[in-house]
């Protein structure tokens, strides 16, 4: 009668145990994937991100949304969002009415009531920076005294080229290909040599210390979301010898497409890619004509500028090009878009990208097809047939597996260079034609489960040891043989001493060594590195998500069998 009663409870009690025992190790897989998984989710959220967010002091894991702009120029309020510290509420009216005795000529056009705001919101940030600890542990008094003779017309000047924003166009210079060099643009009258078409303006602009006119314009008043700025400018040289065109913006942050067309010999040209306005710094833009330049190893830091159509509506001066500029506005969808293949785009641009792609899908195949025809072969071999010697043979083989790669570098590298194979892929793929101790192994292990009544009966319908292998074996191995692709696409794919020791010539560099490359020459561009790094572990993991299931099937198949 006791154990009657105890028992029910006794089953509800382990039954609760094993509900929490599940769902402790459920914690603990999700806890271990979100572990191993957090470098991959941070570097793919850095390689979408801007160098100024990456270098900010709020380190975030995902990148900030863009803002598209339909306005400017205008006043922007990010750069002091989320100010904070200890009497802040107290000094913004202080702050305000020592800015407005400083009589500071605010830029035109801008929002001033906003731009006040912002501007005694990045005094105090500025304040937080430069006092020290103790003088914000004062009275209030004392220290609204101290702080407020730290405010000038300096301080402010830096404060608003922080918030203000406003889209310049600088200079314009044309090169021949016999180094001949034009100013095309007037220093002193930049705004008079374009002309302007849509809800827009231009003029003059001297505050930023360049030759520049300022573009005002506002996609809000319905006329279309689109400007157009036209200009006929004369070269001392045929225009036939032009070998690019060199343009100076600054930014405004607007994220709104920048579209170049050019007018020259007949022939109308368009700039195969538009760029976007994300960030408020002054850049040269250089645009040329197609040439060998575009197929070369060299960093793409011009856009081309692609003929599109030809007639005699165009202009066709012996030493006159006329260039028209479009502004585009974008929407938020848009934006977006801009940002995340912003950088992706760098990288395109930065190396021959493609052609590491497909040297290292070239490497990929081949290794793959001759690691699996080989090892498959010799693990056959020695699994299945009887010859003289054959366990020494697999001993003798076994043991290469203990001899550390870096032991046989050199041997392998002499022996290379005598067959005449330096610098050339052969070294890098050829190998794999004479299987590998470690999958050769494994796939032993596996043959050897296989029950040999299949290959009695095999022998029976008439086929020879090949035509048994071929169509009798290699079916029933796809699992393991999944796993040895696998493992080889992993070890190809990402292989970087091998490119290293036996290539010198950057036309032949696989993805891995291309990036080393990259890297050299773009080191300090974070958000563009991640990039390059993000699509390279990206066909790794494809691989592994897709063939998971080929992957542990082989494992767990050749360790029950051996």
């Amino acid at each position: 009668m006791i154990n009657d009663t105890i028992r029910p409870h006794s089953q509800g009690y382990y039954r609760q145990a094993r509900l929490l025992g599940r769902v402790l190790i459920y914690a603990l897989l999700i806890a271990g994937s979100a572990v191993f998984l957090w470098p991959f989710v941070w570097m793919m959220g850095t390689s979408v991100k801007l160098d100024k967010e990456v270098f900010s002091q709020k380190m975030r894991l995902w990148p900030e949304a863009p803002v598209p702009e339909a306005r400017s120029p205008y006043v922007d309020t990010a750069p002091f969002r989320g100010v904070k510290g200890p009497y802040l509420e107290q000094m913004l009216p202080l702050l305000k009415g020592r800015i407005e005795s400083l009589n500071y000529p605010w830029p035109a056009g801008l929002d001033q009531e906003t731009l006040l705001d912002q501007a005694c919101l990045g005094c105090y940030q500025r304040l937080r920076d430069t006092l020290p600890e103790e003088s914000w542990k004062l009275p209030f008094q004392d220290f609204s005294a101290l702080a407020l003779k730290q405010v000038d017309g300096s301080m402010l000047k830096e404060v608003v080229g922080q918030v203000e924003r406003g889209f310049l166009i600088g200079q314009l210079r044309a090169r021949s290909f016999n180094l001949q060099e034009d100013q095309l643009v007037s220093p002193d009258r930049v705004a008079a040599d374009w002309k302007v078409k849509g809800p827009a303006g231009l003029k003059e602009d001297t505050r930023s210390g360049e030759p520049a006119a300022l573009l005002s314009y506002d996609f809000g008043r319905g006329q279309g979301k689109k400007v157009e700025l036209t200009g006929t400018f004369r070269t001392s040289f045929p225009v036939d010898q032009l070998q690019h065109l060199e343009l100076y913006l600054r930014g405004d942050e607007s994220w709104n497409q920048l579209t170049l067309w050019m007018q020259k010999g007949g022939v109308l040209y368009k700039a195969v890619t538009s760029s976007s306005l994300f960030d408020n710094n002054w850049n040269v833009f250089t645009f040329q004509q197609p040439s060998e330049d575009d197929s070369s190893n060299k960093i793409k830091s011009w856009i081309v500028l692609k003929p599109v159509d030809h007639g005699p509506q165009y202009e066709s001066g012996p030493n006159q090009i006329r260039l028209r500029l479009q502004l585009k506005g974008v929407n938020l969808l848009q934006a977006w878009w801009a940002k995340i293949s912003r950088n992706y785009r760098q990288v395109e641009n930065y190396m021959p990208f493609w052609r590491y792609i497909g040297t290292s899908v070239f490497l990929v195949i081949l290794n793959v097809v001759g690691t699996a025809f080989s090892c498959s072969l010799v693990a056959y071999s020695l699994a299945r047939l009887q010859w003289p010697g054959r366990k020494m043979s697999f001993l003798l083989m076994l043991a290469t597996i203990m001899l550390p790669p870096q032991v046989t570098m050199i041997p392998s590298f002499l022996i290379m260079r005598w067959l005449g194979w330096y610098n050339t892929l052969l070294p890098l793929w050829v190998p794999s034609f004479f299987a590998s101790a470690f999958n050769v192994y494994l796939l032993h292990q596996f043959f050897k489960g296989i029950p040999k009544d299949l290959e009695d009966a095999a022998k029976i319908d008439g086929c020879g040891p090949l035509r048994t292998y071929w169509h009798i074996m290699l079916p029933l191995i796809k699992p393991a043989l999944a796993t040895v692709s696998i493992f080889t696409f992993m070890f190809v794919w990402n292989d970087f001493m091998g490119p290293l020791v036996y290539v010198s010539d950057q036309r032949l560099y696989p993805l891995s060594l291309g990036l080393y490359a990259f890297n050299v020459q773009a080191g300090s561009d974070m958000p563009m590195m991640m990039a390059g790094s993000f699509l390279m572990a990206l066909p790794v993991v494809l691989v592994f998500f897709f063939a998971q299931r080929y992957f542990i099937e082989g494992i767990t198949m050749t360790g029950i069998k051996s």
